[in-house]
């Protein structure tokens, strides 16, 4: 079957396609490699599949059912969704440019992409580039679909300078859907490998994979995260709601739903703190944050005295305060461990802190 110079819309939709596909039983006497070529201006993906947001997604801030348990199984709404992999596949590439690709609200602008799939149900990614939430994301790797029921990516992901606010990443979260960036902000860098466990409709259960990243977010804020929250004993009148930071740079691992973060320091508007521990995906934790005492005397100080106030009398936003490297400085170290609804804060320090 060729096809040459295909033109065709629907809706919003406007594409050319170029195919070559062998029909017959052997395939030594093929001509020609199977070969797909897409090109479009515009996809509109929402229209062409009726999507539309009806089931309201749990946010990072919100805690789950007190002692829910922590749970591996398959979620039957993205596991029994339409599975690609149950077709057969057959050995072919495909060369895919298209200026906009609207997907679930997201506008992915200016995809290039090479794509091949194989009889044994693998999709390889030779290369992905797109623009996307005002930054650039690049992919390399492969999907293995050889056993339909557990889809596994390989992926060299890799994110420069996506603002959050603008991208939705959405995960299953032992049962429930999550979103990313509901509470952080900012501009993001990362570099992300490992094995994701992908449902048939690609959504990522994380509580079933191995990530490990690289990430640096700039010009970053905290808003309403339950997390920070804790330490209002500690920082006095601190705006604890909303807190800015000037850049967080770690790497960071998560195996079977539980995310490692190994010491770092965050420079921002409630102060110079260091921080490392581990959380699971049903908020369990474990942190260790190292807090300056002058941070806390200034906390203190103003719980007694009343809030701060800029020259003209007003209640201003704090600065991002920055550590003085040629300065010895003192710290509380404390640890929080529990969940959101039964957490403990004690003294206490990480078996290792690394530098």
């Amino acid at each position: 079957l060729m096809i040459e110079n295909l033109h065709g819309k629907i809706g919003h939709t406007a594409f050319d396609i170029d195919m070559n596909y062998y029909l017959g039983k052997n395939s030594e006497i093929r001509k020609r490699d199977n070969y797909f070529g897409l090109k479009a201006n515009y996809i509109d993906f929402d229209q062409l599949f009726n999507f539309n947001l009806t089931r309201p997604s749990e946010t990072l801030s919100t805690p789950p059912e007190k002692n829910k348990a922590q749970s591996t199984a398959d979620v039957e709404e993205h596991a029994d969704a339409f599975n690609l992999y149950e077709l057969p596949f057959t050995d072919m590439t495909f060369d895919i440019d298209v200026g906009h690709f609207i997907y679930h609200r997201i506008d992915l602008q200016n995809i290039h992409t090479r794509l091949r799939t194989s009889h044994n149900h693998y999709i390889y990614v030779d290369t992905l580039d797109l623009n996307a939430a005002g930054g650039n994301i690049t992919m390399t790797g492969y999907f293995n679909g050889s056993d339909p029921k557990h889809i596994y990516l390989k992926p060299d992901l890799r994110f420069r300078n996506v603002d959050l606010d603008k991208l939705l990443f959405k995960f299953e979260n032992f049962g429930q859907d999550a979103i990313v960036s509901e509470n952080l902000h900012g501009k993001l860098t990362a570099d992300i490998k490992g094995k994701i466990r992908m449902y048939p409709d690609m959504i990522p259960d994380i509580d079933q994979s191995e990530i490990h990243m690289n990430v640096q977010v700039l010009d970053g804020r905290l808003e309403n995260y339950e997390y920070m929250l804790l330490l209002s004993d500690y920082l006095g009148d601190k705006d604890l709601s909303s807190v800015r930071f000037d850049t967080l740079q770690n790497h960071m691992d998560i195996k079977n739903g539980q995310l490692t973060i190994p010491n770092m320091t965050i420079e921002s508007t409630i102060g110079h703190f260091e921080l490392s521990g581990k959380q699971d995906m049903n908020f369990n934790m474990e942190y260790f944050i190292r807090i300056p005492w002058a941070v806390i005397k200034e906390g203190a100080r103003y719980t007694v005295f009343g809030n701060k106030k800029t020259a003209d009398g007003q209640t201003g936003d704090d600065e991002i305060i920055e550590v003085d490297p040629n300065k010895k400085v003192r710290y509380l170290n404390l640890k929080i461990h529990g969940n959101m609804e039964d957490y403990k804060i004690t003294l206490g320090k990480g078996k290792k802190r690394m530098r």
